[in-house]
């Protein structure tokens, strides 16, 4: 009896999936007017994810960038160097990245090799048997290198620190400046999103409502006949999870296929796109199924509230 019953069961949603496919087919216009929708949306949201990764690996990139230069004066030893060096490492408080020495012959070396095609400025830096040693500071967050400013500005640092290259203003603005902008494409982003989500979810709502309608006589026999909610309500469900599987086929296929094979041209203006272009290559077999999944939610939960609606079915099943 129990392997009847389970025969039963599996026959009962082979049925229920068959008959959904072949809702599918017959509402072709419909259908296919819910999967563009939806594909719409999935796509708004990959390119939204991509668009935030690349932002951020940008930031992150110009952040990397950002250090502060401490120069000393001639008579300085290394020793006396590194004294202050092991300091600013050792400050929990100036979250020190990295400090890298420059000593004078390299600072010399460095300055002739940007200035190469520079004539007079070589022959001036020739006549020239100083160039200051230097440590090249970096920090964990940006913020922090005025601290690391300040400390070397100090009342005992200054019988062998010279100067700094610290600027209160200049690439620090350019960073938060391009947060803003990230900021702004997410926010945007997730506003596209949303909007063809809530659009998505009224085609695909009304498609199911025209499909209830159109198979308002079938449904009362069922009824009649004594079958039960799931029964009844399966095909809509199906339906619905077939415009979220052909549209997250669709999206991933044209992101894909659009978007991260332009990519090329586009870090020729925006370097970490090819970063992304990488992550997103190594996600393929996560993204795909992800991208499926939540286009076959959208489209469940849209047929859901299309059935809650407009299906009311008086069964004791």
């Amino acid at each position: 009896m129990q392997g009847s019953s389970f025969r039963r069961k599996l026959v009962n949603i082979r049925r229920v999936f068959i008959s959904g496919a072949h809702s599918f087919i017959r509402n072709a216009w419909l259908s296919t007017a819910a999967t563009v929708v939806m594909s719409i949306t999935l796509f708004s949201i990959l390119l939204t994810i991509f668009a935030s990764m690349t932002s951020t690996n940008t930031i992150k990139s110009f952040e990397d960038k950002i250090d502060v230069s401490i120069f000393f004066k001639a008579d300085v030893s290394k020793s006396q160097i590194d004294k202050l060096s092991t300091a600013l490492r050792n400050n929990p408080e100036l979250g020190v990245k990295e400090v890298t020495y420059i000593s004078e012959e390299d600072a010399k070396a460095s300055f002739e090799a940007q200035n190469k095609d520079d004539i007079k400025t070589l022959q001036a830096i020739a006549q020239t048997d100083y160039l200051p040693a230097s440590i090249r500071v970096k920090t964990l967050e940006t913020s922090k290198l005025q601290e690391v400013v300040k400390v070397t500005r100090q009342e005992k640092y200054k019988a062998i620190v010279d100067k700094d290259s610290y600027k209160d203003d200049a690439k620090r603005t350019a960073v938060n400046r391009l947060g803003s902008i990230a900021k702004f494409l997410r926010n945007a982003g997730l506003i596209a999103s949303v909007i063809f989500g809530a659009i998505s979810i009224l085609v695909i709502l009304n498609t199911i409502r025209m499909t209830i309608f159109n198979r308002k006589d079938e449904i009362e026999i069922m009824q009649l006949i004594g079958a039960s909610k799931w029964y009844i309500r399966g095909p809509f469900l199906v339906e619905a999870g077939i415009y979220g599987l052909i549209a997250g086929v669709f999206a991933v296929s044209v992101f894909y296929l659009l978007v991260l094979a332009q990519a090329p041209k586009l870090s020729e203006f925006v370097e970490e796109v090819q970063p992304t272009v990488h992550d997103f290559k190594s996600m393929i077999f996560i993204l795909v199924p992800a991208t499926i999944v939540v286009g076959i939610i959208i489209g469940s939960f849209s047929s859901y509230l299309a059935i809650r609606k407009h299906l009311k079915i008086k069964v004791t099943k």
